[in-house]
């Protein structure tokens, strides 16, 4: 299928997990345009789902380490940040209010022509592994998600507003797992469960640039549009972002937490596994 318009291509420089989180939050609330953003990571950032709760963490052990955590505004579990392609696409809502279930699977199989396009052939058939209670994104593989050998391999997750739709994703080319589980008050089970279900690209394909995927995935998300065109930000999406960076600032392991004020044209629902 095609949508009407041009995609936008934003690529940031590394902000922090706040600014990050932010700009996303913006692209949801007031972008006009489909726009598909990579953006960096100033320094190691934990990012939970919306509606997550913070009971299983470590939080004298994440401050020990120096990493920040920030809350999404889409859904679903836990990341480390780091080496990675980390991505976020907003597509306006049209005329057709397409559901939260082809949209995602829509852009699974958009994901799926990338690592195909870039050597890696996932699973055709996802068996779902047994860590369902986990903290973790990378821990849990649904049937409806992207695995190689049984192990995953891109963490997406999605936000519906009242504009559109805003999926978050998170591609590791390499994982830190032993300081991803130190995130966690049950360290060692969350070791194993890294370590047996989730993937970093370059365990597979060790060649594989991050500017390569991109490349890959700038050509598959352009083909559901009539264009691509890299741009910028328009000066009302950074004020917007500004707005939400105090909300986005306020660290979900500091005590009460701020996030979840709903707003004209923003956040309706989120979901993912993460």
């Amino acid at each position: 299928m095609r949508f009407q318009g041009i995609l936008r291509v934003l690529q940031d420089p590394p902000l922090s997990g706040p600014e990050n989180m932010a700009r996303d939050a913006a692209l949801l609330e007031v972008a006009e345009v489909p726009t598909l953003r990579f953006f960096l990571w100033a320094q190691p950032t934990l990012s939970l789902g919306r509606h997550q709760r913070v009971a299983d963490l470590d939080a004298s052990c994440i401050e020990a380490m120096g990493f920040t955590v920030v809350r999404r505004p889409t859904g679903g579990r836990a990341i480390l940040h780091g080496d990675e392609v980390t991505f976020s696409f907003f597509l306006p809502r049209g005329e057709k209010d397409y559901s939260h279930r082809f949209l995602y699977e829509l852009v699974r199989r958009v994901l799926i022509a990338s690592f195909e396009d870039a050597g890696i052939r996932p699973d055709e058939v996802v068996s779902s592994r047994p860590f369902l209670a986990s903290p973790v994104c990378f821990a849990l593989s649904l049937p409806h998600e992207i695995t190689v050998s049984g192990r995953k391999i891109a963490g997406v997750a999605q936000a519906r507003g009242w504009r559109g739709n805003l999926f978050e994703g998170s591609i590791p080319l390499t994982l830190d797992r032993w300081h991803f589980a130190r995130c966690f008050r049950e360290k060692e089970k969350v070791y194993t469960e890294l370590l047996e279900g989730a993937l970093g690209l370059c365990e597979i394909r060790g060649d594989l640039s991050r500017e390569f995927l991109i490349a890959r995935m700038v050509e598959r998300f352009g083909e559901l549009f009539e264009g691509v065109s890299w741009g910028g930000w328009e000066e009302r999406e950074l004020e917007k972002a500004g707005e939400l960076l105090g909300e986005y600032a306020f660290s979900p392991i500091a005590g009460e937490e701020k996030i979840g004020t709903l707003q004209e044209g923003g956040l309706a629902k989120s979901r993912g596994s993460g």
